[in-house]
């Protein structure tokens, strides 16, 4: 199996057990899901080295997507959930797009130490 394929599935995983795991154990709490941020990070900085073979590529579009995640978030809670339980708060946003980015420096200290 390619790296790629790896890299991808483990995402789709990763996503299936956060949102499993929020419905049948009704978590709301932030801290919940500061370990997906990082191994979501750590899994998309692999996909996208895999896909082109940059280091800075995928780094700069591990931060990307997970901004993008947060947006996603927010429009989520501002257009469909509307609760105030459920608004977005700044610190648990900076702190989500620091640990997809800590994830992604981990998965290119690994591929550096076993790539080259």
């Amino acid at each position: 199996m390619s790296l790629m394929v790896a890299s991808l599935l483990g995402l789709i995983s990763l996503f299936a057990l956060a949102q499993i795991t929020t419905f049948v154990f009704k978590i709301t709490r932030n801290r919940f899901y500061a370990p997906f941020h990082f191994a979501g990070g750590l899994l998309l900085a692999i996909f996208f080295f895999s896909f082109s073979g940059s280091y800075t590529f995928a780094l700069l579009a591990t931060l990307g997507t997970g901004v993008l995640w947060e947006v996603y978030e927010y429009l989520l809670w501002k257009f469909v959930l509307k609760e105030k339980k459920f608004k977005p708060e700044r610190k648990d946003t900076v702190q989500d797009i620091v640990l997809d980015f800590l994830g992604g420096v981990t998965a290119v200290a690994i591929l550096l130490l076993f790539l080259q």
